[in-house]
């Protein structure tokens, strides 16, 4: 629906620039489109913002981006959170432009891996590389009631599948059927590093195992389809993981997103070729140490500060989870509920040791 409403907007605008827009899988069209084209479909231009946000109210929206143009028949259904693998090796990711909210964390060794969560399951692209469980990813997932595809795990991350109950598709099990291969891939950067899989094959192997597909579930912080600005400016944010990895996100005031780079370069989908863009980033700082005397590691949950992220502004933030059925909340430092953009979320876990690394412009 997300192609259907941008393809609309370029209607609006003339079939030469449809022409010239439309360009099947490959192009924009796998995107996240920005509010304002929506409007411009759908709106008459007359309208006041609160008008306008009555009509978005009525229309079917993404249950975790607020995003309208959402398919009725995905309405009341799971979402899927997908452990993608986030080693040098492992670029270009697929599928990541289309995440809904997607979280990245350190694991060990100074890497990161990312959660990608995704409302509707009949939309997810090929998506990857899939990699192995970790056990504080459950603590994000479980909240939304999600499917876990991942490809194996830690000890911890079997354990904590196993005793939440968490319904999960591990890719040591259906990687011969429902995951793809990329050949060149596993003989040029390792077979850790060449699992893809998508929404279909992912529905298939949930009804195989008897998985209901339907259920309940919310983003972490209430959305507007009105604009919201934050009153600090902010156009760009750097978040440092550790020496291997980074992140840094700057102000698009024409998309209306922040556009993601991974390392100083630009985090680019495979599938599309488009750089990652959210409405709303997270930046949480935490405790994370070593698990067991070992060299997995654990994040504290509990509660902490942060920055939020969005329209091109930035506030200081508290947050608070606690244990793994609980969802994040984030208020402000007068205690009041954050309120992000309607559009997908990027959210940050980093050691307290990291905090003074972030820079903000």
């Amino acid at each position: 629906m997300r192609k259907v409403w941008k393809g609309l907007a370029v209607l609006a605008a003339g079939m030469t620039l449809f022409t010239a827009c439309g360009k099947e899988e490959q192009g924009t069209l796998f995107a996240h489109p920005s509010p304002e084209p929506v409007e411009s479909a759908r709106f008459s231009p007359g309208k006041t913002p609160s008008q306008r946000a009555e009509e978005l109210a009525a229309m079917p929206q993404n249950p975790l981006t607020g995003e309208p143009g959402y398919p009725e028949n995905a309405l009341g259904r799971r979402p899927v959170a997908v452990m993608v693998n986030n080693l040098n090796a492992a670029l270009p990711h697929r599928g990541l432009s289309q995440a809904d909210i997607l979280y990245e964390v350190a694991v060990e060794g100074g890497i990161t891996r990312m959660l990608a969560v995704f409302a509707d399951i009949s939309s997810i692209p090929s998506v990857g590389p899939v990699r192995s469980a970790r056990h504080y990813y459950t603590d994000f997932l479980v909240p939304y009631n999600a499917l876990y595809v991942h490809f194996g795990g830690s000890n911890p991350g079997k354990a904590a599948i196993q005793n939440r109950g968490v319904d999960n598709i591990d890719g040591l099990i259906y990687g011969a059927t429902a995951f793809t291969k990329d050949n060149w891939r596993a003989q040029n950067r390792g077979v850790e590093h060449s699992y893809f899989i998508d929404g279909a094959a992912i529905q298939s192997v949930a009804e195989q195992r008897g998985y209901s597909l339907n259920g309940e579930t919310s983003a972490p912080f209430a959305i507007s389809q009105n604009k919201v600005e934050l009153p600090q400016k902010a156009n760009s944010v750097y978040v440092k993981f550790s020496g291997y990895t980074n992140s840094e996100f700057t102000w698009n005031p024409d998309a209306g997103l922040y556009e993601k780079k991974r390392n100083g370069e630009p985090h680019i989908d495979e599938n599309n070729s488009q750089v990652l863009q959210f409405a709303n980033v997270l930046v949480l700082s935490t405790s994370i140490t070593s698990y067991d005397g070992g060299d997995l590691r654990e994040v504290a949950l509990g509660s902490g500060d942060g920055w939020f992220f969005t329209g091109g502004g930035y506030e200081e933030i508290n947050w608070k989870k606690g244990g793994y059925q609980n969802q994040f909340t984030f208020t402000a430092k007068d205690g009041s509920p954050i309120t992000g953009n309607a559009g997908p979320t990027f959210i940050a876990i980093i050691d307290q040791s990291m905090v003074s690394s972030v820079n903000i412009q």
